[in-house]
């Protein structure tokens, strides 16, 4: 009888720890945390439109030479988030299939939206994307052009030392149409799963009611539109900027320096901002000499 008792209470801890409640409790507090860490991150790209590479490649150096305590630590923090937020949705989606029963189908489809309908979805199209991202502009894994971008602060804290050249390395991948498009895309799926995620993080941590529930769908709807704004400025500035006469970013200039050093086997790109200042001629001739270079 003692034993029957004890695995009684061991099934009961069981389901009190796996219930749908803590676990949506749970989507709640990670999700915040990867939405708001998706501002943070909006932000400082932003930073290209600062007039030059000064802004944003001091933000991204500041960051990769943190102590690697706090580095590591923000990185493992954001990882569990990210992995407790989507194996919690995938066993929820789980359960809800295994107990809906079968006659209130099409009831369900009416009461809820099409982004809650297709959380599950839009859930795989962000695990894919970040992946990718991460590999791309992180790593730097599927451009091996990107890592040997090299800048040479001109000013601030970072006088005088080679710097990461993070302003052409975004120039550069949001050149491919297909690269730029495809993030573009992926901010939309983004944008559409936050707006059901977001507006349910209320109700999850008990801060959404009756009175509250149209105000609150405004606010997630409204930082979702934020999000997919903010992301889709560069790639959208390097496409303009590119293929029309709209210059808002120096792509043509940027692309043509870094062409001409690769053609001539250069080991490290340093790319001239002096144009910036300017002093447009400076950049003519930057690529006129690594053209002569070549030859």
């Amino acid at each position: 009888a003692s034993d029957v008792y004890k695995r009684q209470i061991m099934v009961n801890i069981k389901k009190s720890v796996l219930s749908s409640v803590l676990k949506k409790f749970l989507m709640a507090i990670t999700g915040f945390v990867l939405a708001s860490f998706l501002l943070i991150h909006m932000l400082g790209n932003l930073q290209t439109f600062e007039g030059g590479p000064h802004a944003i490649n001091a933000y991204a150096h500041t960051l990769q030479t943190l102590p690697w305590e706090i580095l590591w630590g923000f990185r493992l923090t954001l990882l569990a988030c990210f992995v407790i937020h989507f194996l919690t949705a995938y066993m929820l989606v789980v359960e809800n299939n295994k107990s809906r029963p079968q006659q209130y189908a099409v009831k369900k489809s009416l009461s809820s939206s099409l982004a809650a309908r297709t959380m599950i979805y839009s859930g795989t199209v962000v695990i894919a994307f970040a992946v990718l991202h991460i590999l791309h502009f992180t790593v730097l894994n599927l451009d091996p052009d990107f890592k040997i971008l090299e800048w040479v602060a001109t000013g601030g804290i970072y006088e005088g030392k080679t710097l990461h050249d993070v302003y052409a390395m975004l120039i550069m991948g949001f050149s491919n149409p297909w690269v730029a498009l495809g993030y573009i895309f992926a901010m939309i799926v983004i944008a559409f799963h936050l707006s059901h995620g977001v507006s349910s993080m209320f109700q999850s941590v008990g801060l959404r009611n009756e009175a509250w529930r149209y105000r609150l769908n405004a606010v997630a709807a409204a930082y979702c539109v934020v999000i997919a704004a903010g992301f889709s400025l560069n790639p959208l500035a390097v496409l303009v900027s590119k293929y029309t006469d709209c210059e808002i970013l120096p792509v043509k200039c940027v692309l043509k320096q870094i062409e001409a050093q690769k053609a001539a086997g250069a080991g490290k790109i340093f790319v001239d901002y002096g144009f910036l200042s300017g002093k447009a001629a400076k950049c003519a001739a930057a690529v006129a000499e690594k053209t002569e270079a070549k030859k």
